[in-house]
């Protein structure tokens, strides 16, 4: 459909008006389970006018300054932090001012992300890392007495947060340190953090202002305690004056401007991405590159969770980018269902011709002040989202609710009660094993003689199924790794995918670290557009944990769950088991990679 029909498709089914309405098609829509999810659409413009619950959320900052907290661990998965991961990246709750409270985002089941927080807290405070074991009371109360946990959850059966908190409160016991004094609670009534708060009679916040339950997770900034009391704190930090909260969210509400996208959408920059977007998919499925100035880039993995979990359903959705260099002549490249959205600060930078590329416009960037930076980053939570909801309409995706996701979690369950989650590989048939690495593959492509030859014919297999050609959507490569991948590790995979993928393939490629990822964009891997090839890392043992009892059965349940599910979609998914040493698994792994590059440089 060309861009000026979807723009009339717009006006006469009011759309815009749906969505603020909250009724019509649009309703159906930005519901679950038959309850509305739309209270994000105007949220800021309720909250504006209300006289009191934005200062309250700053009273809460400054409440937790007065109370003594200096560190603030931030738990939680999905929409629940990666709001605040953002923030974290632009440098707003960094613990590096005296004035500021630090905040450590925590999404993984990795004990060793565990160790990290606490090393950090440990040099905050001058103290020797790694710290002596066994650790005196007084030495574990002097490292805790000023640290926070929050547990959020923004859906009804989120675990993650709940074994976080089981951890911390065991060392806020062996500390001698109140429970109550050093974790409360953000979730919604009657989920699973909810009945452990209740048990543990834990402190409790609702996530919206109002009490209200109608916003999803991925839609939780700007509207909710999710962006709102971090905001709060890093807006504390400067200046304790109420009111400076809701002069950011008052900025924002003026620079995403509402009204002029209901009258005249064509007009507003986030409708038209929507029509380019919708114009240029293939069935309902685009690829949506990120090109964003500087600091920005951090914004890529919250559009990216946003777009994958809403609207990855039924073999549709945007698969989102952050911009990759594609080698034009590979085998795979192709730019249909490609839309490049390159940001700028710069009102006259020159527009593209191409229909496959659009300039954003955001002079209001360049602000440097912590309430413009806030500002700018609010407006575009708030752009954003009234994209995907267009597009979902355009598309009739469901954009509430994450089913596929759902699925997993209830395997997770299942294999982490098991002795050894690892047993149910046993009976696997199509498994290639080396000397450090074992893959497990698709029953569907074939085995070659070492797991990498075998990774590399799959590649070339998936690929030849998939017809190239000016009206098809291309695929993509994801690899996740489960848990924590070191520095030069991380270094070496990026270089190596990205070689395989950009350059010898054509096609993008997706660097994920899960379970984070698990909550953000696996709906879109299991349910979205089927065209990928998805490489999953499980590293064994893991690092031990320094301080406290938390085991790794979640981790690798969640690993295999994972690729379970991802195999009865009918997905190309493959586990890698990485058995051995750092150093082991580190070069058996280059060895992987350059092996691969070499029989795709053989043949493709």
């Amino acid at each position: 459909m060309q861009e000026q029909a979807i723009l009339e498709r717009l006006q006469q089914e009011d759309v815009l008006g749906q969505l603020r309405r909250r009724d019509g098609l649009m309703a159906h829509l930005g519901s679950e389970n038959g309850e509305l999810k739309l209270d994000w659409v105007e949220g800021i413009a309720r909250l504006l006018q209300d006289d009191h619950l934005i200062e309250d959320v700053e009273q809460e900052a400054h409440a937790l300054w007065e109370h003594g907290i200096r560190h603030l661990i931030w738990a939680g998965m999905g929409g629940s932090i990666i709001t605040v991961r953002v923030l974290v990246d632009l440098g707003f709750g960094s613990g590096l001012k005296p004035e500021e409270i630090a905040i450590y985002p925590l999404d993984s089941t990795d004990p060793a992300s565990l160790n990290t927080i606490l090393r950090r807290i440990a040099q905050a405070k001058g103290l020797p890392w790694p710290l002596p074991t066994p650790l005196a009371t007084d030495d574990l109360h002097r490292l805790l007495d000023d640290v926070m946990m929050v547990g959020v959850s923004m859906g009804m059966t989120s675990e993650e947060p709940i074994t976080h908190l089981h951890w911390f409160t065991g060392l806020l016991e062996q500390a001698k340190l109140l429970a109550a004094e050093h974790i409360f609670v953000m979730t919604l009534p009657g989920s699973y953090l909810d009945l452990f708060a209740q048990e543990r009679q834990a402190p409790r916040r609702p996530l919206q202002l109002d009490h209200g339950t109608g916003t999803g997770g991925r839609m939780s900034a700007p509207t909710t305690r999710v962006f709102l009391l971090p905001a709060a704190l890093a807006l504390h930090s400067r200046s304790s004056h109420p009111g400076q909260l809701r002069a950011v969210l008052r900025q924002a509400w003026q620079n995403y401007d509402l009204e002029r996208a209901t009258h005249s959408p064509e007009q507003h920059p986030f409708v038209q991405i929507a029509v380019r977007l919708a114009e240029i998919g293939q069935e309902g499925a685009s690829h949506l590159f990120l090109q964003l100035p500087g600091e920005w880039k951090a914004l890529v993995p919250w559009i990216e969770q946003l777009m994958e979990e809403s609207l990855g359903k039924g073999g549709k959705g945007i698969v989102v980018f952050p911009e990759q260099m594609l080698q034009r002549q590979a085998p795979g490249f192709t730019e249909a269902g490609r839309l490049h959205v390159q940001v700028t600060t710069e009102p006259s930078s020159p527009l593209s011709s191409s229909p496959h590329v659009y300039t954003l416009t955001q002079p209001y960037l360049v602000g440097k002040q912590p309430h413009e930076r806030l500002a700018s980053l609010a407006t575009n939570f708030l752009g954003w989202q009234l994209t995907m909801a267009i597009y979902g309409y355009l598309h009739q995706i469901q954009f509430a609710g994450q089913p596929a996701v759902e699925n997993y979690k209830a395997r997770a369950r299942a294999l982490r009660d098991l002795p050894d989650p690892f047993q149910v590989l046993a009976d696997w048939k199509e498994v290639s094993r080396g000397e450090y690495l074992t893959l497990y593959v698709p029953p569907s492509l074939s085995l070659q003689h070492t797991p990498a030859q075998t990774f590399a014919q799959a590649l070339k297999q998936v690929l030849a199924t998939q017809t190239i050609s000016s009206g098809s959507l291309a695929g993509y490569l994801d690899f996740t790794s489960n848990g924590e991948l070191s520095p030069a590790l991380r270094a070496i995979l990026t270089r190596a995918f990205g070689q395989i993928g950009n350059q010898l393939l054509g096609i993008p490629v997706k660097f994920r670290q899960a379970p984070a990822d698990y909550h953000s964009t696996e709906q879109g891997e299991m349910d979205g557009p089927p065209q990928l090839v998805s490489l999953r890392l499980l590293q064994r043992p893991h690092e031990p944990l320094l301080l406290g009892s938390y085991s790794d059965a979640f981790l690798n349940a969640q690993a295999i769950s994972t690729w379970q599910a991802m195999i009865e979609q009918g997905r190309a998914c493959f586990l890698l088991l990485a058995d051995g040493t750092v150093e082991q698994i580190k070069l058996a792994l280059q060895q992987f990679t350059q092996e691969v590059i070499e029989a795709l440089q053989r043949d493709v």
